[in-house]
């Protein structure tokens, strides 16, 4: 009971990024250890039952075996890995000594109609093991896979980084990452940059500044009202170097999350290729990547007028619609993650795209089927893909070119 104390302790305080280094330690010791297994599975299985409630099926099996996807796949190399009849052991599932096969997969499906605790569990196992999750999900039902087959690739890209390139009133071009710290002459203008953030201090000097990301960047900006702006890969941002009068104007293009400074006195303006979004002070994000359906502006927080269209917190505009809208997922990218819940497939590969710097071709029937759930953009391609990978969806990676088989 102390040890399941002390795990549930830990995984709250994982899930509210309050954890200190002692704690991961005692943390990953605990979920490392396979006496702590049946304590594992339990606490996953309370978390279900607090979520999902009795709409949905559950089968502890399903969880096990989830389990022991990430547990091989973080001890494939060690002769100790758990195998799977130990944790269906653990679990109560089967005798201790029984050897009895794990239903195959295509057979064995979790039906849920709620998620959160398969977040919750997945944001805890990512905490030790490097691997990702996805479930596949091919029908509205949100039938999802009960378990993910990894894809072997020839070679892998890692992930985006903060780079980006900036380019000064003059016309010079300076290339910026995080390993740089360094302070950015425009004229008699100092531009700060450390630690993948440029920043502007107040200044009289009016000259313009464009700050544009490559696939497979990312950038932060402090503008010199204090506005901060987080750049998505393959975007730009232009913008003055003083706001002067009684505006405050810039254009972007791709996809951008701006926290806005208040200042009634000068309403902030962002102008894309299709709409002008104009607030006083708030949270919000701009998708206006060209190969998108339609520019998509989401609110978090504060109020925005879209093309004269009024939005509140929660709500997004797009096409000169207002529409509730999935934050979590808008802002996904922001927070390090993609959120494929019913994402179809030839617009999750545009976000990997852009992310990984890589072009997508596909072959064979070309059917759009619907991913969903979470997985790091921290990882690499290759290990995206793996929790990608379907029986009917099927990666091949040569260079940069990502084909997708189905």
């Amino acid at each position: 009971m102390e040890n399941n104390v002390r795990l549930d302790y830990f995984l709250q305080k994982h899930i509210a990024a309050n954890l200190s280094d002692q704690e991961k330690l005692q943390l990953m010791q605990l979920l490392d250890d396979p006496g702590q297994l049946k304590i594992w599975n339990e606490l996953i299985g309370e978390l279900y039952q607090k979520n999902a409630g009795d709409e949905a099926g559950f089968q502890a099996e399903e969880v096990v075996k989830l389990i022991h996807f990430i547990l091989h796949h973080s001890h494939q190399d060690n002769e100790n890995a758990v195998a799977p009849d130990d944790l269906l052991a653990a679990a109560g599932e089967i005798p201790a000594d029984s050897h009895t096969a794990v239903a195959p997969p295509a057979t064995r499906r979790i039906h849920l109609l709620k998620t959160t605790w398969f977040r919750y569990a997945a944001a805890v196992l990512m905490l030790v093991f490097a691997g990702g999750y996805l479930y596949y999900n091919h029908t509205p039902k949100q039938e999802i896979a009960s378990i993910i087959h990894p894809v072997q690739l020839p070679n892998d890209v890692l992930p985006g980084s903060e780079k980006a390139m900036l380019t000064l009133s003059s016309g010079k071009k300076i290339a910026l990452d995080s390993s740089t710290s360094e302070t950015i002459n425009d004229g008699d203008l100092g531009i700060n940059n450390k630690n993948g953030t440029l920043t502007y201090g107040k200044s009289a000097v009016v000259s313009y500044n464009t700050l544009s990301t490559p696939k497979g960047g990312q950038y932060k900006l402090t503008l010199p009202d204090g506005t901060n702006v987080l750049l998505n890969a393959a975007s730009s941002i232009t913008y003055p170097t003083s706001f002067q009068g009684n505006a405050r104007a810039v254009s972007i293009t791709g996809e951008a999350y701006f926290e806005v400074t208040r200042d009634p006195s000068k309403p902030f303006t962002v102008k894309t290729y299709k709409d002008e979004i104009v607030v006083l002070g708030t949270s919000f994000n701009v998708n206006s990547y060209t190969d998108e359906p339609d520019v998509k502006t989401s609110l978090l927080e504060g109020s925005v007028h879209v093309n004269n269209i009024v939005l509140k917190p929660g709500e997004a505009c797009r096409s000169g619609k207002i529409t509730t809208t999935d934050l979590d997922q808008d802002l996904a990218w922001k927070n390090g993650v993609f959120n494929f819940h019913h994402v179809k497939l030839t617009d999750a590969m545009r976000q990997l795209s852009r992310w990984y710097d890589v072009d997508v071709r596909y072959e064979g029937k070309h059917t759009d089927v619907e991913f969903g759930g979470e997985i790091s953009r921290k990882l690499t391609l290759n290990q995206v893909l793996s929790g990608l990978q379907d029986k009917d969806v099927h990666f091949n990676l040569k260079g940069r070119t990502l084909t997708v088989i189905q």
